[in-house]
């Protein structure tokens, strides 16, 4: 669909532009005439002054209009938004006024009040002119309401939901103010402007929360129930409902050509990891509800029993978090104060939290050039004598170089000094004998490495379940371990138990045989247990796994031959030793700016594709600058997140919402590269 010229945004900035090059230099003119304009005309010292004015102020008015363009004045900034514009303004500014200083000095020096007054006047219009324009928009909002527009709200994103939608917004008595998705995805996203909710079973919600006062019903999915339910609803509430479905059925029209319109222009909302919930995990979970057994049971036994099958590991502790199930890691190993905790600077910020948690002290390491795995020389070289662990990221959900990593820290055994005691963790330290290594898997259940999961690769490894995960639970996590010679799994379960539940020594379900109330508190430890009702989730998802996985890489697959055609750099997900978990796809369009993301993004947004970043290194966090790290000593982690995309994976995609992806980050991407 091609941009219309004669657009209200593009007026708008041809205004604004025109504006700009009149103000600068108006700005300026007035401190001519408080200086120089007596008895109704220039004084003739002015003449001079007036004449390198009047030269430069051609030149001066395209150098501003240049500068403000690269500081996207004619973007969103003419709206005004916040404080962040008038820096941008500020700045903007600043660079213009020193330009004006070095034009004119170059045919005459101007007074020096001229150059203070004149910028900070020109400061003063700028930012009053958007400013004012912002106003006007609020201003002419409040008088549309005044009048009486009706909010409306289309049921329905795709087909004829869109065309619904530009049916109202043509007329001049209702507007669009939200619409809702039947499904469960796109919530918390706008739709060419407009919020996208989900859930129908919201709509009374919804009425009241917005003040509709007219429906469309525009989902050709829904069931009659369904549009009897919204129905009802809306004569409950005494709003004008209008089932635009039924409407082109009882008039014979054809919804394909409605649909094929919308298709065209974009009428998807594809949202970015929405969890994939089927009729199996509502159906346990109401089991669990019914059973009487909520909190930490014999469903989340039986699921750490299935996952350490698949994990091919003796034992597995199922948590609340993958964060718990981190710094319960480093716990059972005796990690604590004095500590050093080896940390990739790319990655997200639980990595390094739960070692900071347990008052280690995190050493980040930067990626390799071009790559997201540390850079595994530079591992070497910062272990100490302080160094117990390094915590390994299977980003994305491809297995790290652990070969690597296990060849540097068997090079530098003589350096480690196992803790002291006899407790668990000094066990522990003293059986391994080197710096311990763990697999930060939280995207990586389910992945594999010369023939080993994730999970029996590392010494420890946690996972996680959240709902953005390929696997979910809704909340949650686990961990697991490898065998440790002369260490007893049953020991090293129980000690989780015991840090996971408060210390207390029996938990919930051993208390309920018959006299066994009794029970005793061992530590004064942490309460991060999963409960039935989650396990409930894992427990189907389990067996749909293996599905989603497959699915997922069928997803990567068109994605690889998208970004191979546009010259676009990818994760890769499998190779001849090596399977993923397909978790995240990770695109880096070579060559553009962070601003330049920005605007990908965005435009993908409206378009309907949500996208996001993996990640934002944890130096740039205002957090671990605390510590004293700064981004400037982690280039090649700078370096491959500032041009970085991550698109949805997810298994709610149907094939078609893969063309649509495919299309929009063609379209867009090309005009970058």
């Amino acid at each position: 669909m091609k941009k219309r010229i004669f657009s209200h945004q593009n007026i708008v900035k041809t205004v604004m532009i025109l504006f700009d090059a009149f103000a600068v230099n108006f700005a300026y003119f007035i401190v001519l005439l408080i200086r120089y304009y007596k008895g109704n005309e220039f004084v003739p010292d002015a003449s001079l002054y007036l004449s390198v004015f009047w030269k430069f102020a051609p030149v001066y008015a395209i150098i501003c209009v240049a500068v403000f363009y690269f500081f996207k004045f004619y973007n969103t900034l003419w709206q005004f938004a916040d404080i962040r514009d008038i820096n941008k303004v500020l700045c903007a500014c600043l660079i213009t006024s020193c330009i004006q200083v070095a034009g004119t000095a170059f045919t005459y020096m101007m007074p020096f009040s001229y150059y203070l007054i004149g910028a900070v006047f020109q400061f003063i219009i700028i930012v009053g002119s958007r400013l004012a324009y912002k106003l006007y928009l609020m201003e002419r909002d409040q008088v549309t309401a005044s009048k009486g527009t009706v909010n409306a709200m289309v049921v329905g994103i795709n087909g004829i939901g869109r065309f619904a939608r530009k049916k109202i917004d043509q007329s001049s008595d209702k507007r669009t103010v939200c619409v809702v998705n039947s499904g469960n995805g796109g919530s918390n996203q706008l739709l060419n402007g407009v919020p996208v909710i989900c859930g129908i079973e919201n709509i009374e919600q919804i009425i009241t929360s917005k003040n509709i006062g007219y429906v469309v019903i525009a989902d050709e999915n829904l069931s009659k129930e369904q549009v009897r339910e919204i129905k009802s609803v809306c004569e409950k509430k005494r709003v004008e409902v209008h089932d635009f479905v039924e409407y082109l059925q009882n008039n014979n029209d054809s919804m394909e050509p409605v649909l094929l319109k919308s298709r065209s222009e974009g009428a998807r909302v594809i949202p970015f990891s929405p969890p994939d919930i089927s009729d199996k995990e509502i159906e346990e979970v109401r089991k669990a509800l019914k059973s009487g057994w909520i909190t930490t049971g014999p469903r989340t036994k039986e699921l750490e029993t299935k996952l350490a099958e698949f994990c091919h590991t003796s034992r597995v502790v199922c948590l609340n978090s993958a964060t718990s199930a981190e710094e319960l890691n480093f716990r059972v190993c005796g990690i604590g104060e004095g500590d050093e905790v080896i940390v990739p600077a790319y990655t997200y910020t639980a990595t390094a939290s739960a070692a900071i948690h347990c008052g280690a002290k995190v050493i980040f390491v930067d990626s390799v050039k071009d790559g997201f795995e540390m850079d595994y020389d530079k591992v070497a070289s910062a272990i100490t004598e302080r160094t117990k662990v390094i915590v390994a990221v299977d980003l994305g959900g491809i297995v790290a170089d652990y070969d690597k990593l296990y060849s540097v820290v068997e090079s530098k055994r003589n350096l480690f000094k196992a803790k002291e005691g006899n407790d668990l963790g000094a066990r522990i330290q003293r059986s391994i004998g080197r710096v311990l290594v763990f697999s930060d898997g939280a995207h990586a259940l389910g992945a594999v490495r010369h023939g080993k999961m994730v999970g029996e690769i590392a010494d420890f490894t946690d996972f996680s379940f959240h709902a953005v995960k390929n696997f979910t639970t809704a909340e949650g996590g686990a961990s697991t371990w490898r065998d440790i010679e002369g260490i007893d799994n049953d020991e090293i379960y129980r000690q989780y138990q015991l840090y996971s539940l408060h210390g207390q020594s029996k938990d919930a379900l051993a208390k309920t045989k018959l006299g066994a109330w009794e029970y005793d508190i061992v530590g004064p430890w942490y309460k991060c247990n999963m409960t039935d009702i989650m396990a409930a989730i894992g427990l189907k998802q389990f067996e749909r796994y293996p599905g989603m996985i497959e699915r997922r890489h069928r997803i990567i697959k068109k994605y690889d031959e998208m970004c191979d055609e546009l010259g676009v750099m990818h994760l890769t997900h499998e190779g001849t030793d090596f399977r993923s978990s397909g978790h995240l796809y990770l695109t880096r369009i070579p060559g553009i700016t962070p601003d330049q993301r920005q605007e990908i993004i965005v435009k993908l947004a409206e378009m309907g594709v949500a996208t996001n970043v993996h990640y934002k290194p944890l130096p740039m966090m205002t957090a671990y600058k605390a510590y004293g790290w700064d981004i400037k000593d982690f280039p090649n982690a700078y370096n491959y997140y500032n041009n970085l995309i991550t698109l949805p994976l997810h298994t709610c995609l149907t094939d078609e919402d893969i063309d649509y992806v495919i299309e929009c980050y063609k379209k867009v991407v090309r005009e970058y590269i």
